[in-house]
């Protein structure tokens, strides 16, 4: 005999398609209510359709080492998530951190996409690599789940101390399955969820680089990873990447027309990059697509700045000194259209002396880690 069904219950699919717009902080407290409830917070489906509409409601997080005495002891780190307006902005709990790894002196945020963070650790003062006592973390801040990677098998002829390059997202919007790429001089690896375990790959169109910029990567929503990379020396760059789907590697030309600066920018869904002393963003639409002048931004806004990224059709300038006639420091935004400086975001960590800063795209969602 079946279960007898309550006549006020509600039809599965009617749940489904409620708990799909709601915050994941409120389905989080439904997995208390029953078993039911809690298998319907990891049905797949609902974990995909509750992804594909927090699109619409992207927010950023912001990453930072913050050095507070002259000595450069005493390292404060932390995570802050920037939500619809500039005002919007909590620090994250990172206590978890320590379920992995007893000494943290840094932390890096390789990427996010679809909800989840990849996170690297450093353990100590001095180190290029996070392979001296760090970690490897996969993170999803809203259901508050975290897993530690196993690390690769590195060849024997590698320096560690010339650290390495990694790269973290989804090769398919629509699948569950993430990769993480390792670049180790000439060696590439990548780490895929549903093997949980790493394989070298041959590299196919991988050129033969002399360095990979490892905190100048983006990734963009068709599963492709984008690096500064050099053959010689910073004034040979060009732009690295690499389809996740494909496990191939390209080479973009960058734009010819004047200093580079080293930060690559996600520009409306396009790959952009930073020309002139701060001055100038290009874009190009596809990696076969020339390169355009998208805007350039007054010297006078820039004085003692520089971009840090975009924030909803806007530019995050973080200024890091005070001027006789502009005494605020930290980071605020332009708008490229009015080209007027705007809102200010608050007081914040990153506004001290910094070690380490980056601003990552980011959405809620129930995607397992």
């Amino acid at each position: 005999m079946g279960t007898k069904r309550n006549r006020y219950s509600l039809d599965e699919d009617l749940i489904l398609e409620i708990f799909s717009r709601l915050p994941v902080k409120s389905l989080m407290r439904f997995r208390c209510v029953s078993k039911e409830w809690y298998s319907l917070t990891k049905n797949s489906y609902l974990i995909n359709i509750h992804l594909w509409r927090s699109d619409s409601k992207l927010c950023y997080l912001l990453a930072y080492t913050s050095f507070r005495d002259e000595r450069f002891t005493k390292p404060k780190i932390g995570i802050s998530r920037l939500g619809d307006e500039a005002t919007d902005i909590v620090s994250l709990n990172l206590s978890f951190l320590y379920c992995y790894t007893n000494s943290i002196n840094s932390i890096t945020i390789v990427g996010s996409s679809n909800g989840l963070v990849c996170l690297v650790t450093r353990a100590q003062k001095k180190t290029r690599s996070y392979m001296d006592g760090g970690e490897i973390i996969i993170w999803n801040p809203a259901t508050k789940q975290s897993r530690s990677l196993p690390k690769p098998v590195i060849a024997e002829n590698f320096n560690r101390h010339d650290g390495a390059t990694f790269g973290f997202g989804f090769s398919d919007h629509n699948t569950n399955d993430y990769k993480l790429v390792g670049i180790f001089r000439k060696q590439v690896q990548v780490f895929t969820r549903s093997t949980n375990c790493w394989k070298e790959i041959e590299g196919k169109g991988f050129p033969s680089c002399k360095y990979c910029y490892r905190d100048d990567w983006i990734s963009s929503k068709n599963g492709v990873l984008y690096w500064f990379a050099t053959t010689s020396g910073p004034m040979d760059r060009f732009v690295l990447s690499f389809s996740l789907r494909d496990e191939v590697f390209h080479v973009i030309k960058l734009p010819s027309w004047g200093f580079l600066n080293r930060r690559l920018l996600s520009w409306k869904n396009s790959l952009a990059c930073i020309i002139g002393n701060n001055e100038q963003v290009w874009a190009k639409t596809t990696d076969d697509s020339a390169w355009t002048k998208q805007f350039s931004i007054d010297s006078s806004i820039l004085r003692r700045g520089e971009i840090f990224g975009i924030w909803k059709d806007q530019v995050v300038i973080w200024r890091t000194e005070k001027s006789r006639n502009d005494p605020l420091i930290g980071l605020f935004l332009y708008d490229p259209k009015t080209k007027k400086r705007g809102q200010w975001i608050p007081k914040h960590e990153v506004n001290n002396y910094y070690g380490y800063v980056k601003l990552v795209d980011y959405v809620e969602s129930l995607v397992l880690v």
